[in-house]
């Protein structure tokens, strides 16, 4: 499977600090900024010049001596350059030199230039199926920016309207997290203060609300019915606000891919199962709708493989999967199992081989104690705390596997997923380690982050 690092996504879309928000690259229309700096060699210069002019003047001397040597010029040597047979001649080019015209160029009387009228589009051909889909979602579509308190910079994301009546919008999770003011920004520049409803770290999901009237929300495909080839357009805000409004196109490149999805020490912390696309996914195109050739969502576009070695492999969940979702953020309900993402399981402890444990907190147990793993910290909050797990237990047993060493914990561990119920049985020592007793506790695992 191809692994994708969290962290790296959830700053997909941020921009860097103090650059103004200005892309990192520039359009240069004027080749002579390439030539700034570059010391000029003057006396070089006016020594080719003074070459240039004495070559002229050799030159010209020698063509005034032909022209008056008239027994010369019978040889023809010089063929229709100079005809001084005629006095009518003469006559044209004195006419000319007034003129300062050349004979060679003057406009023929008779001369008829065409007219080049443009075709005019009041009635062009509609019929391409790429622009009525534009026009037809484009109104749909929106780019999210998320702005930090205590930072310059902001976030770039894209959105899609799923109830115009309501004002609920759709983008990822990662767009909007620890965000501290959001703004939903449409292709018409029209701008509104967005609030968050809810978002679901693990399938990658948030929605959105706004107060505006006349909104125009999407209409909805059936992702399980997508099939691998189909044409498929992604429209979004790539990497900047002065490109909202992007529409790139490609295929359906695959169906129900599962993709590990892994944290900055490069564990996995969930695997989603999603729709690949050929489609050009960049920078701020997440949370966008990639539609079907009938103007149809079927997938908000959410990854890409990025790597020197990768090209045009992006990603985007399935529309049917993420609508179950959305409805349940909506109503406040638990999300529970989805077919979108499954994360791994985490207890929220650091536990220590015993002997090693006792050495880092120096522990000296003046009793008989188990076999097992020592729990050296313990994350405030977490479900094991909750359950009234506590610092320096023994973890003996997890959901009837004998524990004796952290293999053992970390392959039964890898064995369940988040949201499960598991029992732990542990040992703990009395406050001055002369004697313990057993503890068993039930709760269900808290998600890999």
């Amino acid at each position: 499977m191809s692994e994708f690092n969290n962290d790296f996504n959830n700053g997909y879309n941020q921009t860097p600090p103090n650059n103004q928000n200005r892309p990192d690259y520039s359009y240069n229309w004027n080749g002579s900024e390439y030539n700034r700096g570059k010391k000029k060699k003057s006396w070089l210069v006016f020594l080719i010049i003074g070459i240039v002019a004495a070559v002229v003047v050799s030159i010209s001397a020698a063509v005034v001596l032909l022209v008056h040597n008239t027994d010369f010029l019978n040889y023809d040597i010089f063929g229709d350059l100079f005809d001084l047979s005629s006095d009518e001649s003469e006559s044209s080019g004195s006419e000319n030199s007034e003129s300062g015209k050349n004979p060679e160029y003057s406009r023929d009387p008779n001369l008829v230039i065409p007219e080049f009228t443009p075709a005019g589009d009041a009635d062009a051909d509609r019929s391409n199926v790429y622009t009525e889909i534009y026009e037809n979602c484009a109104p749909s579509c929106c780019t999210i920016r998320v702005t930090y308190r205590g930072q310059t910079g902001y976030a770039i994301g894209s959105g899609f309207v799923i109830n115009s009546e309501e004002g609920y919008i759709v983008t990822n999770h990662h767009v909007i997290e620890d965000g501290d003011e959001i703004k939903v920004i449409f292709y018409d520049g029209s701008e509104y203060t967005a609030r968050l409803i809810n978002s679901d770290s693990i399938t990658d999901l948030a929605v959105l609300k706004i107060d505006a009237k006349g909104l125009k929300q999407v209409s909805f495909g059936k992702s399980e019915n997508v099939k691998v080839g189909e044409y498929v357009v992604a429209i979004g805000s790539p990497y900047s606000e002065t490109l909202s409004g992007t529409m790139t196109s490609g295929i359906v490149s695959g169906i129900a891919r599962d993709i590990e999805i892994t944290n900055a020490s490069g564990k996995v912390v969930k695997t989603m199962t999603l729709l690949q696309t050929d489609c050009s996914i960049n920078p701020g195109n997440s949370g966008g709708a990639l539609f079907d050739m009938s103007g149809n969502v079927i997938g908000i576009t959410s990854l890409k493989l990025v790597d020197e070695e990768f090209e045009g492999i992006g990603f985007a969940i399935p529309i049917t999967s993420a609508l179950d979702v959305i409805t349940k953020l909506i109503s406040g309900e638990d999300i529970g199992e989805s077919d979108i993402a499954t994360a791994s399981a985490r207890l929220g402890i650091t536990a220590y081989q015993l002997d090693a444990g006792f050495q880092e907190f120096r522990m000296n147990p003046r009793c008989e104690y188990p076999e097992g793993v020592l729990i050296g910290t313990i994350e405030n909050g977490s479900s094991a705390y909750r359950a009234g797990v506590e610092l320096y237990d023994i973890i003996t047993d997890f959901n009837g596997k004998t524990i004796t060493s952290l293999e053992d914990l970390t392959n039964e561990l890898s064995g369940y997923k988040a949201g499960q119920e598991i029992e732990i049985t542990v040992f703990r020592f009395n406050r001055f380690l002369t004697d313990g007793e057993y503890h068993t506790y039930t709760f269900k695992l808290d998600a890999a982050e």
